[in-house]
């Protein structure tokens, strides 16, 4: 039977899920608060917009409940999102680990594609649209703006995000839609963000990117170990090896905002100690007059070595022959395990995505149903689902939008 549905949020998961219903025969209002939609799109993969990854599982997907996404995403995978683009006419291209992108290298593209087909299914598109409060009133769900228009429909689908980026609209106003219809918020933090370090070696090398092992502690616990590029900033550490470790990090930081953290950088992930010792010396005992800061050129950024040292109160300016093997043992441990203090991670205005939102054990995995509500459901980032990054989050949006609107 036709229903009228109304969908929350113009996203990457609102208009999936608007587009899914739609095909099913329904008649659908989809309500942005911004004056365009896919805003968030825009912005992903620095403009580019990786919308999926090839080599996706659900062990890419994290939450209270991970496997969640397992069953989600089973019924519109990577596959059915890269067939489900092109019949829309996006050309896609792969890139390294997977990612895929579009052809034209411009998101704005994938906003257009998703744009004509909500146009041509005949959908109605309201933006400027802020939605002050959401009802379920007898069978029908009311939706009131600040504008205090009210809409009714049969089903209403919450796709708003999470509070990542909230100048692009992503404030969290699902979470509160959701506690209003009695569902439980897992309390959300920001992933995929850099780290705030307040060292003056951070600010020295800031600019400078390298691949490292990073190793964060909490007191004498591992929370995480990766090994991928690292960036100095010049108010911390990010680039991709941060940001895979920067989960595990906001979450201690949410429980506990006082929580002690410190990262290790190893900048020789691929010697052991044994053998770095061995390449240092056999340097040392060719280059006699070269000072040790300067052994590593080569093999390392210019800058890096001297700062590492200096501020490791070991000259960098030794003549080589000079250095006691003590001394070179203490460096080659420097080196390998550079200890640095987290004070935080930079936030909601800098994290890629979030997580936390609605707790999925209140909601049906065949349907995005609610299990307390019927007829409404919820998808993509406003879910207690998050991904890592490289197309990941938005492959949990186009999964999660399409078994949501294709269900009602």
């Amino acid at each position: 039977m036709e229903k009228k549905v109304l969908i929350i949020g113009g996203g990457a998961a609102g208009m999936m899920s608007a587009i899914s219903a739609a095909r099913n025969n329904h008649e659908v209002i989809l309500f942005e608060k911004n004056e365009e939609l896919g805003k968030k799109i825009l912005i992903t993969g620095n403009g580019r917009c990786n919308l999926t990854n090839k080599n996706l599982t659900w062990e890419n997907y994290h939450g209270s409940f991970p496997k969640f996404a397992s069953s989600v995403i089973s019924q519109f995978d990577n596959e059915k999102t890269i067939q489900f683009f092109e019949e829309l006419g996006l050309v896609l291209v792969e890139e390294d680990q997977g990612r895929l992108f579009p052809r034209s290298q411009q998101a704005q593209s994938v906003v257009d594609v998703l744009k004509q087909e909500l146009e041509q299914l005949g959908i109605q598109i309201l933006t400027r649209k802020k939605i002050r409060r959401v009802e379920k009133i007898e069978q029908q769900f009311c939706i009131t703006t600040y504008q205090k228009k009210k809409h009714f429909g049969d089903a209403l689908i919450i796709a708003t995000g999470g509070r990542t980026y909230p100048k692009t609209g992503s404030t969290g106003d699902g979470y509160r839609f959701a506690e209003s219809l009695g569902h439980k918020i897992i309390k959300p933090f920001p992933v995929s963000t850099p780290f705030r370090i307040k060292s003056v070696v951070c600010n020295k090398l800031q600019g400078i990117k390298i691949i490292a092992r990073l190793k964060v502690y909490q007191g004498e616990k591992i929370i995480s170990d990766n090994t991928d590029e690292l960036l100095f900033t010049h108010i911390g550490l990010s680039a991709p090896v941060v940001l895979k470790s920067s989960r595990e990090v906001s979450k201690v930081l949410c429980l506990n905002p006082e929580a002690e953290l410190k990262c290790s950088i190893n900048f020789f992930p691929e010697y052991s100690q044994e053998d770095l010792y061995k390449l240092l010396k056999k340097r040392l005992v060719n280059n006699p007059d070269r000072n040790i800061g300067n052994q590593f050129l080569g093999m390392l950024p210019k800058k890096v070595a001297p700062a590492i040292l200096r501020y490791s109160r070991i000259n960098p300016e030794i003549k080589s022959k000079q250095l006691a093997n003590r001394t070179l043992d203490r460096i080659i441990k420097i080196i390998m395990n550079y200890e640095l203090p987290i004070d935080d991670v930079l936030g909601w205005d800098m994290a890629q995505f979030t997580a936390g939102g609605v707790d999925v054990r209140e909601i049906d995995s065949k349907t995005m149903e609610s299990k307390l509500v019927p007829n409404l459901h919820f998808c993509g980032e406003v879910v207690d689902i998050d991904g890592d990054s490289g197309g990941y989050n938005l492959q949990w949006a186009w999964s999660s939008g399409f078994v949501a609107g294709s269900s009602i």
